[in-house]
């Protein structure tokens, strides 16, 4: 079994912006006690607590908003990136341009867009609708991908201000610091660390090209899965 064991939160170790389905908790509880365990996800750190029901303290390292925000598990903050009040701007007028241009006549237009610190995320269906409606509206994000190439001025104008752009999760685009992705934190850290990268596992459902675990590959040995079930299989043959 790899030494150090990272991780993609939605869709991966939980269903989308849900809790660990509580089968799975004593598998992870055994996994923290085995090896290093490092969740990495595009939300904000509160939302790992609030979907991981094992206490962090001591047990896993926490790379939030795509690694900008770095826990170690001793709850020390090994960094912690800012998006700035410019750039949010800018986002918010692109993403209103984008809601008005989809009308999809949401349920919650206050739950579309969530400024998490390090990054900032925009859902076109809305954070908390069903996971019904939201694994159902753009599994292969055929969809998200094409509503951003069809805005290649606005893109431009947000790398200018040092913004990037890219489908994540269920319904969200995600706007992330300009080349401080998943793959580029995983690498900061393991020099943070001491970490060699073939003691290292990803695993994650999005490793597919243009998928926000892609950037993973190539900086340690990597793993897809398609749903929580499949993670944990692995992580039960790991254990035996």
């Amino acid at each position: 079994m790899p030494k150090h064991l990272f991780f993609d939160l939605d869709s991966t170790l939980t269903p989308s912006r849900a809790a660990m389905l509580p089968q799975h908790v004593p598998l992870f509880e055994r996994l923290c006690g085995t090896a290093d365990v490092v969740i990495v996800t595009g939300g904000a750190e509160k939302q790992i607590r609030n979907q991981v029901p094992v206490p962090h303290i001591g047990r896993y390292y926490m790379l939030s908003q795509q690694g900008n925000y770095a826990v170690h598990k001793d709850g020390s903050v090994l960094w912690h990136e800012k998006v700035s009040d410019e750039q949010e701007r800018v986002v918010r007028e692109f993403t209103d341009v984008l809601t008005n241009e989809l009308n999809l006549g949401v349920a919650d237009p206050n739950d579309l867009f969530e400024n998490r610190g390090s990054q900032l995320a925009y859902s076109t269906l809305g954070f908390h609708e069903s996971n019904e409606k939201k694994y159902a509206y753009d599994p292969d994000q055929s969809k998200r991908r094409a509503l951003l190439s069809s805005h290649s001025a606005e893109l431009e104008k947000l790398r200018a201000l040092g913004i990037e752009a890219m489908a994540a999760g269920t319904t969200t685009i995600d706007f992330i610091l300009s080349g401080k992705n998943k793959g580029f934190n995983i690498a900061r850290f393991l020099l943070s660390e001491n970490w060699a990268n073939d003691d290292c596992l990803y695993v994650g459902d999005a490793l597919f090209p243009g998928g926000n675990d892609e950037t993973v590959i190539g900086v340690i040995p990597t793993r897809a899965v398609k749903n929580p079930d499949e993670t944990f299989e692995l992580i039960a043959e790991m254990l035996h």
